[in-house]
């Protein structure tokens, strides 16, 4: 299990995990637009593909804590395909999906 210093110490050094945010955040944002999105979603669609940055903060303080329980390596060594899956979570749920 990470510990609160270690989760917090990690937030915006893992230039990796960061970096694979951005990007998991666009394909995401890429997937509602394709879809029938109700009017929160083509927002988030629109606002994430135009500035993914923006979001990077929330989606990451999201998945520190949705996997507080995880050692803070997997966390911070996470495959492309798990980043995926927790931004994926972290998207549907702060969107009400």
């Amino acid at each position: 299990m990470a510990t609160y210093i270690a989760l917090f110490d990690a937030i915006g050094t893992v230039a990796t995990l960061d970096k694979q945010i951005l990007v998991a955040t666009t394909i995401k944002a890429n997937l509602l637009a394709k879809a029938t999105p109700n009017a929160a979603q083509k927002a988030f669609a629109i606002a994430a593909l135009k500035d993914p940055v923006s979001y990077l903060p929330t989606i990451r303080n999201y998945i520190f804590a949705d996997y507080n329980t995880a050692a803070i390596s997997a966390i911070t060594g996470a495959t492309d395909a798990q980043v995926q899956t927790a931004v994926n979570a972290a998207v549907d749920t702060l969107l009400g999906i």
